[in-house]
């Protein structure tokens, strides 16, 4: 996505490119061998290039290139007027090394951030420090058609920055309005594109998960944006906030991390890569893990805003857990949960069936997005006689599927999308006869 410099709402200062080796924080050794790795992969390149490839300033990359050159790892090709124009290939020494390293991890890419410079981003640009007020609300549900008094439930439920317990009927609209909830999050964040815990890499910044904001060569202009201020750090990547919905493919093992023994990193977890926006775990209790298991892995990060994860070799680190979590479910609650797992989940809100003239509003919205005209007397029978005859409570999905069917049957026979009673029932017939 292309955003013009001025249209950025900044959720916190872009993170401060580190002037020093030292500021980095990472170890010396560390970005000597993740050097060495790119430049066994791309040959031979110019100390710009390697710099964008370690996301690093030139001049903290020129440091790494002098200890490269002083322990004859690798050598200057060409020379230049300017720093950043030097050419840099590896000794044969340094090619020697690089497969050594590449054995140990496969990781060749931008320099990670530690775990502190990553609790300390993620703290300044906390999904709590957005507020949500009456107005966002409507704002984000203009034109959706929801229960009386509903908006008001979910506003301090989403402000509390705790989890959402969405649950009721199949069909009444938890899952949309779920997602309607990613609309709240509003601003933009910085994702790393990998942390180092010690010497391990744990890949965080994920284009399935994360939507990366391209203001291409402006990125450099950051300082400008902030009148003048430092560089900003090209190891974070400007993002929109994550919204991550799982169903009924979430696992145990999906909530911790994943080593790649063919790469030698990490994958970060779905938790961890949700951080700073919304988490929807859609359809609750019908995944392969129990639900008395998922409560149990996050009874802590609920309630202590942060998680535990543990690496191969058995090191467990605290990882921040800053993000709306939104359970949805057609179960009722005290089926999945005790007392006690229930009082932890924050707010538990009942999503239920549709009233008649609800029910008639949805109806309209879709015959106008079908491009048919509403007809009081087909939307009636279909109110008053299919649903009733069959004792069919009025949900959410109903209008949408059942209309879309009627601008099937419409297509199929050549004629325009109408609506009329005995189309409604044709409809009906083939769509309920199996409930």
């Amino acid at each position: 996505m292309s955003v013009a410099t001025s249209d950025i709402h900044l959720s916190a200062l872009p993170p401060i490119a580190p002037d020093t080796l030292d500021e980095t924080g990472l170890g010396t050794a560390f970005l000597v061998e993740l050097a060495c790795k790119i430049l066994y992969s791309g040959g031979t390149m110019a100390l710009a290039s390697l710099s964008g490839r370690l996301a690093l300033p030139v001049s903290v990359t020129g440091d790494i290139a002098e200890i490269l050159k002083k322990d004859r790892l690798a050598e200057v090709k060409q020379g230049g007027d300017i720093r950043g124009t030097y050419i840099y290939a590896l000794t044969d020494l340094g090619r020697e090394r690089a497969r050594e390293y590449l054995k140990v991890s496969g990781y060749a890419g931008a320099a990670p951030v530690t775990l502190s410079q990553y609790a300390e981003a993620t703290w300044k640009q906390s999904i709590q420090k957005i507020p949500v007020t009456a107005a966002r609300m409507a704002q984000a549900f203009e034109g959706v058609v929801l229960p009386s008094g509903l908006l008001d439930r979910l506003g301090p439920a989403v402000n509390s920055g705790r989890s959402i317990f969405l649950y009721g009927p199949a069909g009444s609209g938890k899952t949309f309005i779920a997602g309607k909830l990613k609309g709240l999050m509003e601003g933009v964040i910085f994702i790393p594109r990998a942390i180092a815990v010690d010497s391990h890499v744990i890949r965080v910044f994920d284009p399935v998960c994360h939507t990366e904001i391209d203001i291409g060569d402006r990125l450099d202009a950051f300082g400008d944006i902030l009148q003048g201020g430092p560089k900003y750090d090209r190891r974070f990547v400007l993002c929109e906030r994550p919204s991550i919905i799982a169903g009924g493919e979430l696992s145990m093992a999906m909530l911790d991390l994943c080593f790649d023994p063919g790469c030698g990193y990490y994958e970060a977890p779905l938790q961890l890569k949700a951080n700073g926006g919304i988490f929807v775990i859609d359809d609750l209790g019908r995944q392969m893990l129990r639900p008395f298991d998922l409560f149990n892995r996050w009874i802590m990060p609920l309630e202590r805003g942060v998680d535990y994860l543990t690496l191969r070799t058995g090191k467990k680190f605290e990882i921040p857990f800053d993000q709306v979590i939104v359970f949805s479910t057609n179960i009722e609650p005290r089926e999945l949960a005790d007392e006690a797992f229930l009082r932890r989940l924050g707010y538990k809100i009942r999503i239920g069936h549709l009233s008649p003239p609800d029910y008639v509003a949805i109806c309209r919205q879709v015959c106008a997005r079908l491009g048919m005209e509403f007809r009081q007397d087909a939307i009636r029978h279909l109110v008053e006689v299919e649903h009733e005859r069959r004792d069919i409570p009025l949900s959410a999905c109903h209008p949408n599927d059942i209309l879309s069917r009627v601008a099937e049957i419409c297509r199929y026979r050549g004629v325009a999308p109408h609506l009329t009673r005995e189309l409604v029932i044709e409809a009906c017939r083939d769509y309920f006869t199996e409930l």
